[in-house]
């Protein structure tokens, strides 16, 4: 998004928040987190799937296995649910690894999993696949300003979903890294950052029966909105990750006349374990 998009005034759209987690891996933890189990119920992914898949893939992949599980509507049938997935410089990681391998080794040291595993589209593919899910979707974002184009597509796609397919809900997954990882001039790590991962599981809402009162995120004009708990376009999924954590109202600037606010539920206990502990129930 290199330039704000300008967007009518009177744009309504809801959506009710029927899940949300986050979860977060170091660098040195993807190898291991790559190969585990992945599955919640009757919902699972093949042995390996994940092997090749670039770190952003594996966080929100795991992101969306615990929203699964915190998911307040049960045996509900995903298979015509959207996936949207916001990254913000995925695939980079692999990518300089593939030019280190081209130089020391030639074609030979290319893998050719680069190209799926790597893209925009990745994320949500993997999603969308994995889970066998058929609506709508998208892999947006890219840069800083994911979050931002993440929650817009959620709430534009929301109103055409809720006339169309009223049973379908949006699999909104969030993915970047606090610091970019580095690598040495042999391809081998010489950071240990931390990568998150978020999703949210909305429910498109008709704007004249939305429940105001339950977990929800709408988009309205900026000024309807207290100026505190504002966020830029650009704002870090960090930031946001951390106000959904505490259950804080949030607001983000979509465009110069136009943001969405956030009012998320409240984490149970469960889903503010350390990472290592999710997994090991996940494994169980």
């Amino acid at each position: 998004m290199n330039q704000a998009p300008s967007l009518p005034a009177n744009l309504s759209a809801h959506c009710q928040i029927d899940s949300c987690a986050t979860v977060s891996a170091h660098l040195s933890e993807f190898p291991t987190l790559a190969r585990e189990k992945y599955a919640h119920g009757s919902h699972s992914l093949p042995t390996r799937f994940l092997r090749h898949a670039d770190e952003q893939t594996v966080i929100g992949v795991r992101s969306l296995l615990k929203a699964m599980a915190s998911d307040t509507q049960k045996n509900i049938d995903i298979s015509n649910d959207a996936v949207i997935a916001a990254t913000c410089l995925a695939g980079q990681p692999a990518a300089a690894r593939t030019m280190i391998g081209l130089r020391d080794k030639g074609p030979v040291g290319v893998t050719p999993h680069i190209v799926p595993q790597c893209s925009l589209h990745s994320v949500a593919s993997a999603a969308s696949v994995g889970f066998g899910m058929h609506g709508p979707n998208f892999g947006v974002g890219g840069g800083t300003h994911c979050v931002s184009e993440g929650l817009l597509l959620s709430v534009t796609l929301a109103p055409m979903l809720a006339t169309t397919s009223p049973t379908a809900r949006i699999w909104l997954i969030c993915t970047g890294w606090d610091q970019q990882p580095s690598l040495g001039t042999n391809g081998e790590a010489t950071n240990d950052p931390l990568c998150r991962g978020l999703t949210l599981l909305l429910r498109p809402t008709l704007a004249h029966s939305v429940d105001t009162m339950c977990p929800h995120i709408h988009v309205a004009p900026q000024q309807d909105f207290h100026a505190h708990s504002h966020h830029p376009i650009d704002t870090s999924l960090r930031q946001f990750c951390e106000r959904i954590e505490n259950g804080d109202s949030t607001t983000v600037a979509v465009s110069n006349s136009c943001a969405i606010k956030i009012l998320p539920p409240i984490p149970s206990q469960d889903a503010r374990r350390p990472n290592k502990t999710v997994a090991q129930k996940g494994a169980a």
